[in-house]
């Protein structure tokens, strides 16, 4: 009796041993979140899926990885709007739903390994301010972070684990998916799953749901007030941790659509939206004191130009957009043209202008003349927006 179950404990540890060596060999010749590289195949595995688990984590490894020299930090604006192929030699670090910190401890993360950034492009978000005061982080400009990427687990969790065998497997269904969600190997996110909604609901039902559900979170954000002193501290940070490296230093303040500005003017965010860009100026001013030589460019891109006053088309209609997916995120096609204006320093008149104290004035007076000219083209849009907000409010209050 003993020596059987002996034999059955042997069997059974042998097979378990077996059947986790097959998932995990099989994780790794997949490599759903293009970690290894070990099999690389157009129509079994070229095409990866979107990160939903340890993104910070997987994204600095492959970007270490890839050897780039010029990286693309923010939100989710800048992981589906700025394609690093067009820089050439990039990628894309950006993570849907980051703040600052998030790009700091990024920056922080590459140079603490060497990494000098030939170039740097980082998308400033205003709404990250628009809250509470957070604690600040109480690290210098030398020092490295206790980055998520230097522990063990995340490594053995992406090999070893139910969830990486079930993204292997979705990374097998998805590669003739037009549709699927995924991401780059440069670390770029296309966002075809939009195409799909936009084929069944339409693009003027996704502007207006996303609408109403910026403007709840505006109204909200509206009552928290204004973390100057958070935004000139991360703003500061960060220049200080690029500027020694000699990359060439870009912030960007991303295209929002007009509706997106105009949902600001109506919930109130405006004067912090303005005064967020002043203290941006003024740190970008500051910095290129601190750091002689060193190459920084500020370059607001929201406005009310042509591009950014893209018609909504109507209600039951079929036709596309060519500048935004809705009024938060703009397309590639857009952020192709940022990126093209800030590698050549040459741009539309209406795209936007480089920023710093000195052109403040100039540029408050060109998103005037812009917004003008906007609403003009679109006399419906204010009226459009002012409903959603009205409704926002009202749904906001309790009843009794």
């Amino acid at each position: 009796m003993q020596a059987r179950s002996r034999t059955f404990l042997r069997t059974a540890l042998a097979t378990l041993a077996a059947g986790s060596a097959a998932c995990a060999s099989f994780v790794y010749v997949v490599d759903p979140y293009g970690l290894y590289g070990a099999v690389k195949r157009p129509g079994v595995n070229a095409v990866k899926p979107s990160l939903t688990r340890y993104q910070e984590e997987i994204k600095v490894s492959n970007a270490l990885r890839s050897g780039a020299t010029n990286f693309i930090f923010g939100n989710s604006r800048a992981e589906i709007g700025f394609d690093p192929e067009i820089l050439g030699n990039a990628y894309n670090l950006a993570i849907a739903g980051s703040v600052m910190d998030t790009v700091i401890s990024q920056i922080a993360y590459l140079r603490a390994r060497g990494v000098k950034p030939a170039s740097a492009i980082v998308g400033m978000e205003f709404l990250n301010y628009a809250e509470a005061p957070r604690p600040a982080q109480a690290l210098a400009p030398s020092a490295a972070p206790d980055h998520p990427a230097d522990r063990a687990f995340w490594r053995f969790d992406t090999l070893f684990s139910f969830t990486s065998l079930k993204d292997s497997v979705q990374t097998l269904r998805i590669q003739q998916d037009a549709y699927a969600e995924s991401m780059s190997p440069r670390g770029f996110n296309p966002l075809r799953e939009y195409l799909a909604y936009a084929r069944v609901d339409g693009y003027h039902l996704i502007f207006q749901r996303r609408a109403e559900e910026n403007a709840a979170n505006y109204l909200r954000k509206a009552g928290t007030g204004f973390n100057a002193a958070q935004a000139r501290r991360d703003t500061r940070r960060i220049l200080d941790l690029l500027a020694p490296s000699g990359a060439d230093i870009k912030l960007v303040i991303y295209p929002y659509h007009a509706q997106l500005l105009l949902l600001f003017e109506e919930t109130g965010l405006w004067p912090w939206f303005e005064a967020w860009k002043a203290i941006l100026a003024e740190e970008v001013d500051a910095a290129r004191i601190r750091h002689p030589g060193a190459h920084i460019l500020l370059a607001d891109f929201s406005g009310f130009g042509a591009r950014q006053c893209e018609g909504v088309p109507a209600r039951g209609s079929s036709a596309a957009t060519r500048w935004y997916w809705e009024g938060g995120h703009f397309k590639k096609a857009l952020g192709d043209e940022v990126l093209r204006a800030l590698i050549t320093g040459k741009g539309d008149q209406d795209l936007g202008m480089a920023l710093d104290t000195a052109t403040l004035a100039a540029n408050r007076a060109r998103i005037i003349r812009e917004r003008a000219a906007c609403l003009a083209a679109r006399p419906g849009l204010l009226a459009e927006v002012r409903a959603i907000v009205a409704t926002q409010r009202r749904s906001a209050v309790p009843a009794w």
